[in-house]
């Protein structure tokens, strides 16, 4: 019974001795997880690590049963000073060899990191430069003895990506007061900062992050002997917009020479292999690279380059190049790539192109297109190019067509020149060009050289072919040493008269001034209708030219200055000459003009032709005539021009021949005779005037007012009159001709626009023929007419006489000498 009392008693002591074992023990932990393990161990660790190559400080230690020591607040130093600080933890466990550990030896050989943050700045000597941050680290790092360590299956995060990290590594050494500088190691962190930045660019879905995983290995206390294996995994990766659908990376880094062996990236438009080497002692670098990727991502994205503007890419497109490259401090790199482009679908500034293609060459900021072609089905340009920053020169043959360019010169002059052309059947333009242009300003650009267009119109005016040399800029469009060949195939003139299809003139020089706004011609000359050719400059006054109806091209020459506003500047000389006849629309019939030559002025909206000579009717011609908004003024002189091929034109008959000479000053409006107003005189020699269908009856009542039939048939060879023309009519009061015994005067009126007349003639008889009236005219041989009615068949009568007006007495009143007339010889007689 004792013996149980006892048994009980000592088991409830040994209870209770170790309940008191398990608060001492736990109040122990508590304190020394509260204050800290003693500063001596602290000291001990540091000690024992830094023999084992890790230089470290801890600000804390802590015990938590079953995990073991915990070291908050870890610093790690590539040096023994500890004056380069290469990383810190913010809290780490460590493990101690136990079997040391129970002979005071504290010799460490794990580090386990749970949700551990690492923060490593790139530059030890600078605490404020840009820090590499591992966050959500877990893994194990062994020290199995002597300076050897081991990374296993070490896992964390930088800017979100994934990285799986392994390692064998020997631990820093250092003698004794020695410490070495690694010429490299600030090139390293360079490299290390730049991709540090670059990652912080690119988005990704966190649910799917990247991977990057790294195993180095070498000695941390001779950088030179580190080799890595990295490679990198990632999906649907954006930056700047642009997306990669998937990126596969494998590099090397042995000693100095980081080697990125292969790139493969893939978006929606293609994919893309690369190969980089990198030297990081001399900061210089290589690259080849073949890609099927977008290319204004590829080069936003990956190259920060901004993006081109007002171009698109709707089909594939593929980028060879090969450069070097080198890293500089402070300072972009300084990159130099060589390669080719080829593009398809490519829309530029709104114009549409097939394919794209050049080869390039890229130097600090500037560069070199070559061997550059664009294709369209209705033309090719081929060129080079060089872009440095915002200045680009250019070199261009083109067989693009004229519309391509607008969208080019938007609101420049040179777009007004462009829109005036179109095509025809066949339409060919082959231009060759230098220059170049300013990105940043609209107006600064410049371009020479020459260029062909076949098959267009200007202006409406159909061209066969035309071709020039140029210089142009926004300050001058200068064209000269030019040829156009005009194509007649539906002109008008042609059709009518026939004559060549084609018709040639030399340009000296057409040059537009933007400041003045006009339009300078120098030595226009060759074989040509008029119209067309003025249309080009001035298409109104063409209009007015068109009256001229040429039945073949003349000779022209011009030269003068075209305004293109509405202030009425232009002062363009055309001169003229043609061996050929010209049609013109005179006092409502078209009239023949042989042999034409003159000159035309042409003053604002106002149109003088001067010096115009040609043969008419038979006769010489020569006038000067002044159109000025629909108003037509001028002068016409001419000399012996034949009556019966006047008559002819103007529907009259008559018999025998005769000339007139005359002269007329006259204006009318829109071409209407009842408009027309002028004054002249006229004269006739030689005619049978009484044959004439205005006088042609009054030979009936000549004869029956004598008495004798011959005395009708009687011939007035000359007859003269002065004129005036009012709002059509014409109107003359001192008409007057004579025969050997007969004097006439006359006065009256011509509707020309009806051809209808009013007309008084009166004669005098008082010669040899007025003996023989004397016992019948109380009035001694004075007799008067009234004619009316149409010109061609005037109704004459007789009336009584009346007073002549005072400009017809003296002729009237004063008859010639008689004479007598013989009697016609007798006719022979036939025999049978």
């Amino acid at each position: 019974m004792w013996r149980w009392h006892f048994i009980r008693n000592l088991r409830t002591a040994l209870f209770i001795a170790a309940a008191l074992s398990l608060v001492a023990v736990g109040t122990i932990i508590w304190w020394a997880n509260r204050t800290g393990l003693p500063e001596t161990w602290r000291a001990t660790i540091e000690e024992e690590c830094g023999k084992q190559g890790t230089f470290l400080t801890i600000d804390s230690l802590s015990y938590i049963p079953f995990k073991g020591i915990i070291a908050s607040g870890v610093r790690v130093f590539s040096d023994k000073e500890k004056r380069l600080e290469v990383s810190q933890l913010e809290r780490i466990v460590l493990d101690f060899n136990k079997a040391e550990l129970i002979r005071k030896k504290f010799r460490l050989t794990k580090v386990e990191l749970s949700d551990a943050r690492l923060s490593m700045p790139l530059d030890p000597r600078n605490p404020d430069s840009t820090r590499l941050e591992i966050t959500d680290l877990n893994g194990t790092v062994l020290m199995p003895g002597g300076r050897l360590l081991e990374a296993r299956d070490v896992r964390g995060k930088i800017a979100g990506i994934d990285v799986i990290f392994g390692a064998r590594m020997l631990g820093y050494q250092q003698k004794e007061g020695e410490h070495k500088e690694d010429p490299n190691e600030a090139k390293r962190r360079e490299v290390a900062a730049r991709f540090i930045r670059e990652l912080e660019k690119w988005t990704f879905d966190e649910k799917r992050p990247p991977v990057l995983r790294i195993f180095a290995e070498g000695d941390l206390s001779d950088k030179s002997t580190l080799n890595a294996r990295i490679s990198l995994q990632a999906r649907e990766m954006e930056k700047n917009g642009h997306v990669l659908d998937q990126i596969n990376t494998r590099a090397t880094l042995i000693g100095n020479l980081l080697t990125l062996t292969s790139l493969h990236a893939v978006d929606e438009r293609g994919e893309l292999e690369a190969r980089v080497d990198y030297d990081i002692h001399s900061g210089e670098g290589r690259f080849e690279m073949t890609s099927g990727l977008e290319i204004p991502g590829l080069l936003k994205s990956w190259a920060d380059l901004p993006a081109i503007p007002q171009i698109t890419f709707g089909g594939s497109q593929k980028l060879e190049a090969v450069g070097s490259f080198k890293l500089r401090k402070d300072a972009p790199p300084d990159i130099r790539v060589t390669g080719s482009a080829a593009c398809e679908s490519v829309m530029m500034k709104g114009v549409a192109f097939d394919t794209v293609g050049t080869s390039f060459s890229w130097h600090e900021g500037n560069l070199y297109l070559l061997d550059t072609v664009l294709t369209r089905k209705d033309g090719v340009a081929t060129g080079k190019a060089l872009i440095q920053g915002p200045i680009v020169q250019m070199a261009l043959r083109s067989t693009l067509p004229s519309e391509v360019y607008l969208p080019f010169f938007t609101g420049q002059p040179l777009e007004i020149v462009i829109n005036d052309f179109g095509k025809l059947p066949g339409a060919k333009v082959d231009i060759e060009l230098e220059g170049g242009f300013d990105t940043r300003e609209r107006k600064s650009w410049a371009y020479t050289g020459r260029g062909q267009v076949d098959n267009v119109t200007f202006k409406g005016v159909p061209v066969a072919m035309a071709k020039c040399s140029f210089d142009l800029s926004h300050h001058a469009l200068d064209f000269y040493d030019g040829t156009v060949v005009f194509n007649y195939d539906n002109y008008g003139l042609r059709n009518a008269y026939g004559g060549p299809s084609r018709g040639t003139t030399k340009v000296g020089r057409v040059r537009y001034d933007p400041a003045p706004r006009h339009v300078e011609i120098e030595g226009v000359e060759g074989t040509m209708w008029a119209a067309p050719l003025v249309r080009l400059f001035a298409p109104k006054i063409a209009d007015d030219l068109e009256a001229y109806r040429f039945q073949s091209p003349p000779n022209l020459k011009g030269s003068g200055i075209v305004d293109v506003t509405p202030q009425g500047r232009t002062n363009l000389t055309v001169s003229f000459s043609s061996e050929r006849a010209a049609d013109y629309k005179f006092l409502g019939e078209t009239i023949t003009l042989f042999q034409p030559r003159g000159q035309v002025l042409i003053l604002g909206d106002q149109v003088l032709v001067d010096d115009l000579t040609f043969r008419a009717f038979g006769g010489p011609v020569s006038s000067r005539f002044e159109f000025h908004k629909g108003k037509l003024g001028g002068e016409v002189s001419w000399t012996k021009v034949g009556l019966p091929e006047v008559a002819s034109t103007y529907g009259f008959q008559m018999e025998g021949g005769g000339t007139t000479t005359g002269r007329i000053e006259f204006d009318c409006s829109n071409g209407k005779i009842e408009t027309l107003n002028g004054t002249g005189l006229l004269g006739l020699e030689k005619a049978e005037l009484f044959s004439v269908p205005v006088f042609g009856p009054l030979s009936k009542l000549v004869a029956a007012a004598l008495g004798d039939r011959r005395a009708g048939h009687e011939r007035a060879k000359d007859a003269f009159l002065n004129f005036q023309i009012h709002k059509g009519v014409l109107s003359s009061h001192d008409f007057r001709t004579s025969t050997s015994s007969l004097v006439f005067t006359g006065d009256g009126n011509i509707d020309l626009a009806t051809r209808n007349i009013d007309m008084t003639v009166r004669m005098n008889a008082r010669g040899f023929l007025g003996l023989i009236t004397l016992p019948l005219r109380p009035f001694y041989g004075l007799f008067q007419f009234h004619g009316t009615g149409p010109m061609r068949d005037a109704d004459w009568k007789s009336e009584l006489f009346t007073s002549p007006p005072k400009d017809q007495e003296e002729t009237l009143l004063n008859p010639p000498k008689a004479r007598a007339v013989e009697e016609p010889a007798p006719r022979a007689l036939r025999v049978r």
